[in-house]
């Protein structure tokens, strides 16, 4: 599935406004605040920690799946203000799975930032793995990211399960 055989060089990646980085590049207590101020979250990020103590843990957890190769996630920070604004999560590495699935969590008062992130992801996605398919799943319908997962072309028929169909490698 991999180009590559580790995740280290894949950081930071960069679009116009954002830097993703890893986590771990990111102090803690931006990282817990985000979960203090109003989000988006898909469902696989749902199980968000309430205590600063359970963000080290998470950042900590997260940080072991990306240097094991099972997942990507990178920290997104405002490149102009270095304000720390969400998380964003590629997996699906496992077993030649064809579908990669996309997760985020991303401050809500900027949600055309977000679908720049995602633009930038999905070309990331396409340049480096050989997914066919990148899916996200929302637990609750929420219109905005509706909007933005669709003018980043994915496709939905119950605006929770979302698809979009990537072009073969050349």
């Amino acid at each position: 599935m991999l180009i590559m055989n580790s995740f280290e060089k894949f950081h930071p990646v960069l679009t116009a406004h954002y830097t993703l980085d890893w986590l771990t590049q990111t102090p803690v207590k931006q990282v817990d605040d985000l979960f203090n101020s109003p989000y988006f979250t898909t469902v696989s990020a749902e199980r968000l920690p309430n205590e600063i103590f359970d963000t080290i843990k998470g950042v900590n957890r997260i940080m072991r799946k990306v240097m094991n190769g099972s997942q990507l996630t990178w920290g997104i920070t405002n490149s102009n203000t270095m304000v720390f604004k969400g998380i964003i999560t590629v997996s699906g590495f496992n077993a030649n799975q064809q579908t990669g699935i996309l997760d985020f969590t991303f401050v809500k008062q900027e949600d055309q930032g977000l679908s720049e992130v995602i633009q930038r992801v999905v070309e990331f996605v396409k340049d480096h793995f050989s997914f066919t398919h990148l899916a996200v799943n929302i637990d609750t319908p929420v219109k905005a990211i509706e909007d933005i997962l669709s003018e980043n072309h994915f496709k939905t028929t119950d605006q929770r399960h979302f698809k979009l169909t990537l072009p073969p490698a050349d």
